[in-house]
């Protein structure tokens, strides 16, 4: 039998890089459109948190005579929504911000709700529906006294 050289039959090493390099620039090519659609989201999230963060009222608290003219219009019941679109029956502990502080709301007497323990923690830091704010301000046509402030959800301009 004849000595044959042995040939190596593949790519050598500098096919080897290239495909590699190929490979590497579509991975490059495939990430750069999302990639950049993300920090252009996260850019336009930091501005509109930015904006928002100037929009809170620098007072949190509710004064006392804010809480007192509150919880006596509601008549120390909870102002919020029970089940079937219905008024709570639980006695008011909170005096809660209806369109929250988080979210711009104002601390003022308009954006001032009085509910209950566990209406106030459902609620959280949702910002309610223009559906169920137009309800508490049906209802309180009920119970507040004529020429009184029967409206509700006060947010703080920009």
């Amino acid at each position: 039998m004849p000595n044959s050289a042995v040939t190596a039959s593949g790519p050598g090493i500098s096919g080897v890089t290239g495909v590699l390099q190929g490979m590497a620039s579509r991975v490059l090519e495939a990430i750069a459109l999302p990639g950049g659609l993300l920090v252009a989201l996260a850019i336009v999230a930091a501005v509109v948190v930015g904006r928002d963060v100037r929009r809170r009222d620098p007072v949190r608290r509710f004064t006392r005579q804010q809480r007192r003219e509150g919880m006596a219009r509601a008549a120390g019941q909870c102002e919020m929504e029970a089940g079937f679109r219905r008024r709570c029956s639980r006695p008011a502990e909170h005096g809660d911000h209806f369109y929250p502080w988080s979210k711009g709301g104002s601390t003022s007497l308009q954006n001032f709700v009085a509910a209950c323990a566990r209406c106030n923690r459902a609620k959280g830091a949702r910002i309610p529906s223009p559906g169920q704010q137009e309800r508490i301000q049906e209802r309180r046509r009920n119970y507040v006294l004529p020429g009184g402030s029967v409206g509700v959800g006060e947010r703080q301009p920009l």
